[in-house]
């Protein structure tokens, strides 16, 4: 039995929270494949910033990340055992959780893979992102691009943005890039135009993953479209009855 999706509109924001967590409990919202921001602060102040890859931990005191560049001079300068480090990632649990907290390098390894050990923190941050219900989504829709058309997943919708994802072999948009997602539904020629800027992105199993936040126009059309999901039992999805009925 299908469930109409809730008036979005209506939902009042929550409030962004921000918690103290011990690292023991923060390393259970990093997943292996997380990709994590990491900036490294040398002993007279130089600071490295870089995208890199949780790989797992170790169950005692070592996380474990990958070292995203094979530059000699960078690896010399500052991937060295005992310089700072901060780390920024996002969950996949927890409504977009942030974990940010900083630690120290204990070991550079350059064989047979380059991986960086990281000292386990005492603490860390929990950030919570989202400031509305977020609901999961299983519609399809495109990004016209200057010589292309992009087909993407919307992956889930929000009073005030969606998340959506495609193949990681595809453009990459930096934060704060304006874009419009334009959804339609298999019948009918109604065209959901879903315009904003892009707030968030990671790289996972393959795949780019983007939060985007609407604009007015998006706001506009994602309350139309809202009107034309349903629940499945899993996700939701255009309403099979009224796509069928047009």
């Amino acid at each position: 039995m299908t469930q109409a999706l809730p008036d979005l509109k209506a939902k009042k924001y929550k409030t962004v929270r921000e918690e103290a967590v011990i690292g023991l409990r923060a390393v259970g919202f990093l997943k292996h494949g997380t990709a994590t921001h990491v900036q490294i602060k040398t002993p007279v102040g130089q600071i490295f910033s870089c995208q890199s890859t949780f790989i797992g931990f170790d169950g005692d005191q070592r996380l474990f990340f990958t070292i995203p560049t094979r530059n000699i001079k960078q690896l010399n300068q500052f991937f060295v055992e005992g310089y700072r480090i901060a780390v920024d990632g996002v969950s996949d649990e927890g409504e977009g959780t942030k974990i940010r907290f900083a630690s120290r390098i204990s070991h550079i390894m350059m064989s047979p893979v380059a991986i960086m050990l990281v000292e386990l923190p005492q603490q860390a941050k929990l950030i919570q992102q989202r400031k509305e219900s977020r609901y999961e989504l299983n519609v399809k829709g495109e990004i016209p691009l200057e010589k292309r058309r992009l087909s993407v997943n919307l992956t889930d919708i929000s009073a005030g943005g969606c998340g959506f994802s495609f193949d990681a072999i595809a453009p990459v948009f930096e934060m704060k890039h304006q874009l419009a997602i334009q959804v339609r539904p298999s019948h009918g020629d109604d065209c959901f135009v879903l315009s904003g800027q892009v707030e968030n992105r990671q790289q996972k199993w393959g795949m780019q993953r983007y939060g985007l936040s609407f604009d007015q126009s998006g706001l506009q059309h994602c309350r139309e479209l809202i009107k034309r999901l349903v629940f499945d039992g899993s996700r939701y999805i255009f309403n099979p009855t009224v796509e069928s009925d047009e």
